[in-house]
């Protein structure tokens, strides 16, 4: 089956179905993106007709959660834009010395990384100890790589080339 075959008033059906049955709201994801990653996980998974997926996505819990970690993208790194944390440690963070609490909600966290950069910020900038971050993201696979804060070894070159970039002055 091919992603050609996924038909938008299939998909906005599904899409509506997933909504109403699980509470997750795929609707204004991109299509093209998310009609790739359907057909992929289809083919995977081998089903003969779009009708059998979405009884499965529809009707097991278990299927379902595989179903999210399929579909969600899941792209970060530590500093993964650096000139954006450059403007971060020059402008805002000054800005927002003197609150008694700063609270900052990374909404599709992924595994994290970008947290974990946003934390290295406060500490830096003296202000992590009257600071809240918040991450979440709709697949719960990756919140849990999250919560653990391991990240692979293979990625710290990468991961502080950005932190440098970023105007980090410290040892990574």
């Amino acid at each position: 089956m091919q992603h050609e075959d996924l038909k938008d008033e299939w998909l906005d059906g599904f899409l509506r179905d997933i909504l109403e049955t699980h509470g997750y709201n795929f609707i204004n994801y991109a299509r093209p993106s998310l009609r790739r990653r359907l057909s992929r996980l289809i083919a995977l998974d081998r089903f003969a007709t779009l009708e059998d997926f979405r009884l499965k996505v529809l009707g097991d819990e278990a299927y379902f959660r595989h179903f999210v970690e399929e579909v969600t993208v899941n792209v970060t790194e530590m500093f993964r834009d650096p000139a954006f944390y450059q403007l971060l440690r020059k402008e805002v963070l000054p800005a927002i010395a003197h609150a008694p609490l700063i609270r900052i909600w990374h909404a599709g966290c992924s595994t994290g990384e970008e947290v974990y950069s946003m934390a290295i910020l406060l500490k830096e900038a003296n202000l992590l100890h009257r600071s809240l971050l918040y991450a979440t993201d709709i697949n719960p696979a990756v919140l849990e790589n999250l919560r653990k804060g391991i990240f692979p070894l293979r990625s710290m070159k990468q991961y502080s080339e950005n932190y440098i970039q970023s105007g980090g002055t410290r040892g990574f």
